[in-house]
């Protein structure tokens, strides 16, 4: 069961990588826009939405819902089994992004996502 807790502890996670690669985070009073916080490298601005994936055994990749992601500029998604962010652009997805880890089960190599492709922030369109 996802909580509010869960939901939050995965945004101070966004919020310390962050502020570990020298980035300014802001975060709003109210969230009920779809925006979790705003980062600046001292020119430019770019909002976060913070995604949440569940924990499950044996996994090789995580599924992250995009739905109502559409005022974010970026998805900013913990993966906890390898302890980091991946951040991706919301122009790249539609309804569901998917980050691999480990190699897939049945052997897949195309049109899968690395996570270690994604975790830079994205400051270029």
């Amino acid at each position: 069961m996802f909580s509010i807790r869960k939901g939050r502890i995965g945004e101070l996670k966004v919020v310390i990588d962050l502020l570990q690669k020298g980035y300014d985070v802001y975060e709003p009073v109210v969230d009920d826009n779809g925006i979790d916080m705003l980062v600046s490298n001292g020119e430019l601005y770019k909002s976060v939405q913070c995604k949440i994936h569940k924990i499950a055994r044996k996994i090789t990749a995580v599924e992250i819902n995009t739905r109502n992601c559409h005022n974010a500029d970026i998805l900013a998604v913990p993966i906890v089994a390898k302890n980091c962010v991946c951040y991706i652009p919301t122009k790249k997805v539609k309804r569901a992004f998917t980050i691999a880890f480990l190699p897939s089960l049945n052997g897949q190599k195309l049109f899968r996502n690395w996570y270690e492709d994604y975790l830079e922030f994205p400051w270029e369109d």
